[in-house]
């Protein structure tokens, strides 16, 4: 457990010293906090701003742990109780709640308001917003690294969301060799679980209502001590239970269907934080997919438009 003298002071206005705080123990193994705990703070990490609206019961229903567990690990971090730390977090009087998975805000959007497409608009552009926030936490970094250096990347996804592993899959050919997207024909992930001990990393696309076989997938990979990297929504907690590489995106816009689209940015950004990485090589790279491309009749240069990209002439 953090000596009293590294707790957040868990006074009104020093919510960033608490992320920090909780940014910093994830990153470290001397903090003492349990699974459990960790997957606590990760939640606490990810959902920042609906937490002043959260209470016991929803907590531990949004983890999968009991309410008692939630609650110790907040007197492990300084606070008397749930309202203490609830206390903490609100913002001062007048203040707008700016997250996007904040519950008071869903409740104020009236979904037969002629207004709704402007607001959906406005929550898309809010959760593309918090996509590029990604890529300034240390997280990042560490995702980057994991799907950047193996020898291997396997990508995989169900339902919904197997298109955007396969566009992920696809693009990031043309960046570094050695990715696939598993198809899984066998119904096991044998071509995957197969590669437990390789130079090899495992990324998984999902969302929460298509989580069933992806975490039965994680379980596995988790089991045999394969880097394990998880795009999912903000729905989906789970996953710290079986990674600390989770990047979760928000998806609910109030349209029919929940929005992919900070999924796909993450996606995008993802392959450009790799391509950076892989600076030296990323132009041959690219270049020798390219001439595949037009060896096997790939692209039509009659409909593909020329461009400029930019460090290239």
């Amino acid at each position: 457990m953090a000596a009293d003298s590294d707790k957040p002071s868990g006074k009104r206005g020093q919510e960033m010293d608490l992320n920090t705080f909780l940014e910093r123990g994830l990153a470290s193994e001397d903090t003492g906090w349990s699974r459990s705990g960790r997957m606590i703070a990760s939640h606490f990490r990810d959902n920042w701003d609906r937490l002043p609206y959260e209470t016991g019961a929803s907590l531990a229903a949004a983890l999968g742990l009991s309410e008692m567990t939630v609650i110790r690990f907040i007197r492990q971090l300084g606070y008397a109780n749930l309202k203490d730390f609830k206390e903490a977090l609100k913002p001062a009087a007048g203040a707008e709640a700016a997250g996007m998975g904040n519950v008071f805000k869903r409740l104020q959007l009236d979904p037969l308001n002629e207004q709704t497409l402007e607001k959906s608009l406005q929550r898309e552009l809010e959760a593309v917003t918090e996509a590029y926030k990604l890529t300034t936490l240390p997280r990042w970094r560490y995702c980057v690294e994991a799907i950047a250096d193996p020898q291997f990347v396997s990508v995989v996804g169900f339902q919904a969301s197997r298109g955007l592993a396969i566009d992920f899959a696809s693009r990031l050919q043309y960046v570094r060799p050695k990715v696939r997207f598993a198809e899984d024909h066998a119904g096991v992930s044998a071509e995957i679980l197969d590669m437990s001990g390789d130079s090899h990393c495992l990324v998984l696309v999902d969302t929460h209502s298509y989580a069933r076989k992806g975490v039965l997938l994680a379980e596995k990979a988790r089991d045999a001590g394969m880097p394990l990297v998880i795009v999912t929504d903000k729905f989906s907690n789970w996953a710290y239970e079986y990674t600390e590489l989770v990047l979760q995106g928000e998806t609910y816009v109030e349209t029919f269907w929940d929005s992919s689209a900070s999924l796909t940015v993450i996606l995008n950004l993802l392959i450009n934080s790799i391509a950076r990485r892989h600076s030296k090589t990323v132009e041959a790279r690219t270049d020798s997919m390219k001439e595949r491309g037009r060896h096997f009749g790939e692209f039509d240069q009659r409909t593909s438009l020329q461009r400029t990209v930019p460090g290239r002439e």
